[in-house]
């Protein structure tokens, strides 16, 4: 097989982590966000991967290459509702709702993400030195 759709493959890799390491950014942004109880609150966001559709080009016939971000999935719209009576949006209870959104988990989620991003950037790195070597040969 050729070196060729290691790029490809890796470059939609990158992609894919790059939103990812985006959504987690904006889920960790918005973890304490306040609201008066009965409003909309934020919602914890997921990427969805699926394999990239294959629709042309010289690997055409062959297994889908590489991954594509499929869609967004929302978390709970119901958030957490918790005592603050000092928080400006709180209700006659002194109840405000936040995000349902656990920041562990979310530091778990940016490891991965960045792994998996670090990992898609050294195939590019020896793919590029590949083939940098491949042209260096002399007859």
């Amino acid at each position: 097989m050729s070196m060729f759709p290691a790029i490809s493959i890796a470059g939609t890799g990158i992609e894919v982590d790059s939103t990812w390491i985006d959504t987690v950014g904006g889920n960790v942004a918005n973890a304490q966000d306040t609201v008066t109880p009965g409003r909309p609150v934020y919602r914890e966001q997921s990427v969805e991967a699926q394999p990239a559709a294959q629709t042309a080009g010289p690997f055409a016939a062959n297994a889908p290459l590489g991954v594509q971000v499929a869609g967004i999935t929302l978390g709970s719209a119901k958030g957490v509702t918790v005592s603050d009576p000092s928080n400006p949006v709180a209700n006659a209870s002194g109840l405000v709702t936040q995000p349902d959104v656990s920041i562990s988990h979310e530091m778990v989620s940016l490891v991965e993400a960045q792994t998996n991003y670090q990992a898609n950037v050294n195939v590019l790195q020896s793919s590029d030195n590949a083939y940098k070597a491949i042209l260096n040969i002399k007859a």
